[in-house]
């Protein structure tokens, strides 16, 4: 079994202080002798050592707990962010602790209050709405905060992106240019700024390409869900009386319930209805259709965001309200 400080310095014969800077690494800078810190560290080696986190954080006043509110936890793309977070947060000693908005303010807020109410050290969020201004905001606010994927105009925080605008123009330029003379794109939760991007980069590629309006529709539901995507996909097909030549979806939960609807009223997936999406997952690949993927660097934007939140937690220096935009990849399959 592991000893505590106390049962260690009681079997050396040494102080807790000494046990301390032996096991923290800062033997040298308090001169302790070499002797003494082979005995600790043998009997270390030996039996293991066990910290008291709480008596810890009590005295460094730190809670070594990172918090990260995502808006859904079954969005693949914040499930890979999630993963390589933790993993950044594990390395360093921390322990990462995930929750969910549901894409509902009240419930972020909720989720930000119980987060700083147990001491975190940092705060990731994907914003779900635009948050109050720094003043108004009493709880938290020296607690550093970073924003992530989602930059509203009105927030005074830096921000973590992709280059949301210019991998949708790319998307739907790559599409048409694949022979999809007329294209949907179904839109889940419109309001996020990251689909706004979306948006407006769609609306350049269309009006580059020569499409008229006949040949471009625009459709939204206030939610990023499979059950979003499956009635805008019922939606397309009761007007058109078939299933659309293209279709560009904002997520792949968007995706995911559009293809479920072609599905049950066709039996299958047409083979030449051209597919855009947002976000890799290699059950794509499987699909025979042309499938145009939009692939965030996850792992990337996980490192940004975890660089900039340990700068703040360290107290390194001040950051800056920002954005920080990163690269995505076209995927080409099928």
């Amino acid at each position: 079994m592991a000893k505590t400080i106390s049962e260690i310095a009681e079997a050396t014969g040494y102080s807790r202080t000494t046990i301390t800077m032996v096991l923290s690494g800062r033997a040298s800078q308090y001169r302790i002798s070499a002797r003494a810190q082979k005995i600790i560290q043998a009997y270390v080696d030996e039996h293991g050592v066990t910290i008291n986190q709480t008596a810890r954080n009590l005295k460094t006043k730190r809670s070594q707990t990172v918090g990260f509110i995502v808006p859904d936890i079954a969005n693949a793309f914040f499930a890979h962010v999630t993963a390589h977070l933790e993993g950044l947060c594990r390395a360093e000693g921390l322990v990462l602790v995930t929750t969910s908005s549901l894409e509902d303010p009240e419930t972020e807020k909720r989720a930000i209050d119980s987060l700083l109410a147990r001491g975190v050290d940092g705060l990731v969020l994907a914003p779900c709405a635009p948050r109050p201004p720094e003043p108004s905001r009493k709880r938290g606010r020296n607690t550093p905060l970073i924003l992530i994927d989602r930059a509203y105009p009105e927030d005074q925080a830096p921000v973590i992106s992709s280059n949301h605008q210019v991998s949708a123009h790319l998307v739907t330029r790559e599409m048409i240019a694949a022979g999809a003379s007329r294209i949907a794109f179904l839109c889940g939760h419109p309001d996020n700024p990251s689909i706004q991007d979306r948006i407006e980069g769609f609306r350049k590629a269309v009006v580059e390409a020569g499409l008229s309006d006949e040949d471009v529709q625009l459709l939204s539901a206030p939610e990023d869900s499979a059950e979003a995507g499956h009635a805008m996909m019922g939606q397309l097909m009761s007007a058109a009386g078939r299933a659309p030549p293209a279709i560009l979806c904002s997520s792949l939960l968007v995706l995911e319930g559009a293809l479920k609807r072609m599905k049950g009223e066709l039996g299958a997936v047409p083979r030449d209805v051209i597919i855009g999406t947002f976000d890799y997952d290699g059950l794509l690949e499987f699909l025979p259709n042309k499938v145009f993927v939009v692939q965030q660097d996850e792992e990337a934007m996980a490192r940004a965001v975890f660089d900039l939140l340990l700068q703040q937690m360290s107290g390194q220096k001040a950051i800056k309200p920002g954005r920080t935009i990163l690269e995505t990849q076209l995927v080409h399959l099928g």
